[in-house]
């Protein structure tokens, strides 16, 4: 949102104001200001919204930052103007600017003089090889040149919290000329008489902001509504083992690394201090490496800084152009707790009674999807314990069970550790995915396969969770630390509304053809909204219009429910064989474990098919391999 006062000289030595309409009427303004903003937000679209988060083959076309917002300017007759806009992709490429369709000159910085009054048209042409920006710009030239005052405001609104210091720079032209002033007013009090503002405010609710600014040839002034509030979304802290199992401790062995990040929520440019026990550690990343090399319990905290990176010299961030406020910070605590175990202690060696299979499964927490909420329509499931139960029962039978879309999951345990025994795979996933049945078609709906050891031993999945690596976890295309949230549907038979931490939105769409449940949105998740988290992968299904039908292509190998090379023969159904020797730890480097207790399959990614709905991991069962007959 921008707010601008813009006065210029009328008839016998009136002022006349030219609203925000009119600007944009005139000439081609309105052209202009919306062909930049396709400008700036194409590269973003591109990025969030292509299909597999791939832009075509190319370069980018010049980009063109003006420093009047809306390319108005304003001089005296007999004055120079100069135009210093900010230019990017324009190091190869040519710059030059047009009147009435001939050059006038070259280069990023534009210099004039008018001798009469009137309005000037000017083209400012920036290209490369890739492509061009234009921009009309706008020169009235004036007997008079009062004030032009800019301050560009979010677009969301204006919160500010209660005791910070805000510093508000507005842009204002012509402040040079002669008996120059400028006055702020706060809710009709007179408060400053600088052209630089700082606000700072306890009293809760909405403010009005006036400003005043006036020189030889005239006046100007400007008006805005702020709201001071008591908090603020600035917040640090650390995710939970899972959606069931909340706790936020970390445990692990001596001398085993725990991995500590901590998630952000409205930070910018944050500046990380760590602690351990009170005390300072020289760590200033995102994330924490912490090695404790005798067991006991040590307390870990993390503070977050808001400040601009672009100015050492202050400690400020920067809300717009034009707008910063002093730093903000947010502390976050987790435990880290050391057992007083050997990893060798904690095995349960499987025995003559032991199961191939899982034995439990701990949670099933889908996202919302089609085949969510199937058993309600035997009256059952109305509780997790409920889900779960069902949940056991098809799996039981050979029957599959959904993750729904994106970061929907399920937590299995096996009776036993399942060793990681050096030979071609420890344990395998059946799903239902297959590769061009009959020749004409494929669908592979891949899930990232996680595993936990049971450190504590407590015989529950509360511990560590290790992602298993794949083929694709050295993509750029890959998103870590990816989080959607689903909102509850209204009423039955409507979509899931989603947004995720990338500034997306989205639905799980309601297919009443296929699957008619009154809901999606799993009947035991409690909350109105929930939020799931994981690693994304770039989604590569597409419609191929020879065939008629949609395609979900293969992943090469490392994820569930995929026929890629890991795919094991010989055994029922479509299966896949993981190696725990491919655990990694969040920043990607390998962890040795002897065993695992726990295995997790998630949703990998985020898109659907048309017709046929979202894309979701598909379960039958998981085995330890050494022990299947084969």
């Amino acid at each position: 949102m921008f707010l601008s006062a813009h006065f210029v000289a009328g008839c016998h030595g009136s002022f006349r104001v030219f609203t925000l309409i009119e600007m944009r009427m005139r000439g081609n303004i309105l052209i202009a200001h919306y062909l930049k903003l396709i400008l700036f937000i194409l590269p973003a679209i591109l990025l969030s919204c292509n299909k597999d988060d791939v832009i075509s083959a190319g370069g980018a076309v010049p980009v063109v930052v003006l420093e009047n917002e809306y390319g108005v300017y304003t001089v005296k007759v007999g004055q120079e103007l100069t135009i210093s806009p900010e230019f990017a992709n324009c190091d190869d490429g040519d710059i030059y600017w047009s009147i009435d369709g001939d050059i006038v000159a070259r280069g990023p910085q534009f210099t004039c003089s008018w001798n009469e009054i009137g309005e000037v048209y000017i083209t400012l042409t920036a290209e490369n090889d890739y492509g061009a920006t234009v921009e009309e710009l706008r020169v009235d030239i004036l007997e008079l040149t009062p004030p032009v005052i800019s301050l560009r405001l979010p677009d969301s609104g204006l919160q500010l919290l209660s005791g910070a210091d805000y510093t508000f720079i507005p842009d204002i032209q012509h402040s040079d000329l002669p008996d120059f002033s400028v006055t702020w007013s706060v809710d009709g009090v007179e408060v400053c008489d600088e052209k630089t503002f700082t606000f700072n405010s306890t009293i809760l609710g909405v403010h009005h902001i006036v400003i005043v600014a006036s020189n030889s040839d005239g006046e100007a002034t400007l008006d805005f509504d702020l709201e001071v509030v008591d908090t603020l979304p600035y917040s640090i802290r650390f995710m939970p083992v899972s959606y069931s199992y909340n706790n936020l401790t970390r445990y692990t062995f001596p001398g085993r690394t725990v991995y500590l990040r901590p998630v952000l929520s409205d930070f910018k440019n944050p500046v990380y201090s760590w602690r351990v026990d009170g005390k300072d550690v020289d760590c200033k990343d995102g994330m924490f490496c912490f090695t404790p090399s005798q067991p006991g319990r040590y307390r870990i905290s993390v503070t977050a800084e808001e400040t601009d990176l672009r100015s050492a010299s202050r400690a400020c961030s920067r809300l717009t152009t034009g707008i910063s406020r002093t730093s903000a910070a947010a502390v976050a605590e987790v435990e880290v707790v050391c057992v007083d175990a050997t990893e060798e202690s904690r095995r349960r060696p499987h025995s003559a009674t032991s199961l191939s299979s899982f034995d439990k499964i701990y949670e099933w927490i889908p996202a919302p999807g089609q085949f969510i909420n199937q058993s309600v329509m035997a009256g059952s499931e109305s509780s997790h314990a409920d889900a779960v139960a069902w949940a056991e029962k098809r799996l039981s039978r050979g029957e599959d069970i959904s993750l729904g879309a994106f970061g929907g999951y399920v937590v299995v345990g096996f009776d036993h550790s399942v060793a990681a025994s050096g030979a071609e795979y420890d344990f395998v996933v059946r799903g239902n995915s297959f590769d061009m049945n009959n020749g004409i078609q494929c669908s592979n709906e891949p899930g990232i396969v996680w595993v936990m050891q049971d450190v504590n031993g407590n015989g529950l999945p509360d511990d560590q969770w290790y992602q298993l690596r794949g083929s694709e976890d050295d993509s750029e295309n890959t998103v870590r630390d990816y989080a959607v949230t689903y909102y509850r549907p209204a009423a039955p038979g409507m979509s899931v509304q989603w947004t995720d931490n990338l500034g997306n939105e989205g639905t799980v769409d309601y297919i009443r053809a296929f699957h008619s449940q009154a809901y999606y949105y799993p009947q035991w998740i409690e909350e109105d909204a929930y939020t799931l988290y994981g690693t994304r992968l770039a989604s590569r299904n597409y419609f191929d219009s020879t065939s008629g039908l949609w395609q979900n292509p293969p992943y090469a190998w490392g994820y569930a429910d995929n026929v890629g090379s890991d795919s094991v023969d010989g055994l029922e159904g479509q299966c896949t064989g993981f190696k725990i020797s491919n655990a990694m730890q969040p920043d990607g480097s390998s962890v040795e474990l002897e065993y695992i207790d726990f295995v997790k399959i998630q949703v990998a990614v985020q898109t659907k098919s048309g017709n046929l709905g979202e894309l979701s991991t598909e379960v039958l069962g998981i085995y330890d391999f050494n022990m299947l007959d084969r």
